[in-house]
């Protein structure tokens, strides 16, 4: 007799948005065929149009689709579908789970920046309703998967999830896309941005935990004094300076590039003819830009603040988000030193072979025939 195949829904709604999008669409391009391979079938459960643009046409033909529209962070999501009591487990990437279905969802939990950043995310709304998703989540839900041991430790202090409950699965990259572009593939960038080669770079959307002030104001003081010559490039935002900068940033509009979205490959390429990233985040669950410009061969200068000693180890420099004498000191040290700046670069690329979809689909994979197991 046949055995009946293990059923799991994956919650694919998110699969445009950034960061959360990036983990959801890394994922999917390797989950179902290797799930496939071990007696599972897996339906992801949202818009089929936009999944269907957002994975390449092998991945999608190795799911089924099941539609379900139900707004983030929504009470309709609480309730999820009906269907979801057919599957085995329901994969949630992200802690907004139907709540109604929790005792077979394994929910990814990326991080609490709300509470940690509660300067810049102040919305009691936000914090009331993540309180209660969290403690729902903390008592029945059948997995927590972290993407950093840093996650699993900040929810353990916060909200007492115990070290059982969870497992840290790392993002990944894809390093066919993230790679070190060529001479030709650089010069067109360049041209069509209207950029030149050899800027600072910092990468990531315009909210303030990201620290981009900081780098403003360091940079208008190297400026003025004729330290460093370099341009800022800033990418992430849409092309337009973030709020919070636009005041400070007047008058210096000629020495603060925007780029505006770019596809994963103009991104690369965008990382590959950086003299440097600049990554001041005050705050991450996991910080994709500081391993894809390693990826693509760019030297990374970033914040020692939560995840990113985790994620970076000793291949970057590093300098605390909160000194800006210490930054600019060793910024301007680090750019009149082409030896010093490149002397990661190797290391940088071996960091970043660390994360890779592949191996984070097949963990995946063994955790749900765990759990069913058990």
């Amino acid at each position: 007799m046949k055995a009946r195949r293990i059923k799991i829904g994956f919650d694919a709604r998110m699969i445009a948005h950034s960061g959360i999008g990036s983990r959801i669409k890394g994922l999917l391009n390797w989950l179902g065929d290797i799930a496939s391979k071990k007696g599972i079938q897996i339906t992801l459960l949202g818009n089929p149009d936009l999944i269907k643009k957002n994975l390449s046409p092998k991945a999608f033909a190795s799911y089924e689709i099941l539609e379900y529209d139900a707004g983030i962070y929504s009470i309709k999501e609480w309730f999820g579908i009906p269907e979801m009591k057919d599957f085995d487990l329901l994969d949630i990437p992200h802690f907004n789970a139907p709540l109604k279905f929790l005792d077979r969802c394994v929910v990814t939990i990326h991080d609490i920046i709300p509470f940690r950043m509660k300067q810049f995310h102040s919305s009691f709304l936000k914090q009331a309703y993540m309180k209660i998703v969290f403690l729902l989540i903390r008592r029945k839900s059948k997995k927590i998967i972290t993407v950093s041991d840093f996650t699993a430790k900040d929810i353990t202090e916060v909200f007492s999830f115990s070290s059982s409950q969870m497992k840290t699965i790392y993002n990944g990259l894809d390093s066919k896309t993230f790679s070190p572009k060529s001479d030709s593939e650089k010069k067109k960038f360049l041209k069509q941005y209207g950029l030149k080669s050899g800027y600072l770079l910092s990468v990531g959307i315009g909210k303030e935990h990201k620290n981009l002030g900081f780098v403003l104001k360091s940079l208008k003081k190297l400026w003025s004094e004729k330290k460093i010559k370099a341009d800022w490039v800033i990418a992430g935002s849409g092309g337009k300076l973030p709020d919070y900068l636009v005041e400070d940033a007047k008058g210096w509009e000629d020495r603060i590039k925007l780029v505006p979205y770019l596809s994963e490959q103009e991104l690369a390429t965008l990382y590959s003819v950086a003299g440097l990233l600049v990554y001041p985040s005050l705050y991450e669950g996991f910080g994709f830009p500081p391993v894809e410009a390693q990826s693509c061969g760019c030297p990374v200068y970033s914040s020692n603040s939560s995840v990113l000693p985790e994620i970076l180890e000793d291949t970057a420099f590093f300098f605390d988000p909160t000194d800006s004498h210490s930054f600019e000191t060793d910024l301007v040290k680090l750019l009149g030193s082409p030896k010093l700046l490149s002397s990661k670069t190797k290391a940088g690329l071996k960091n970043s072979k660390r994360f890779d979809w592949k191996k984070s689909a097949i963990e995946i994979v063994e955790e749900y025939l765990q759990l069913l197991k058990s």
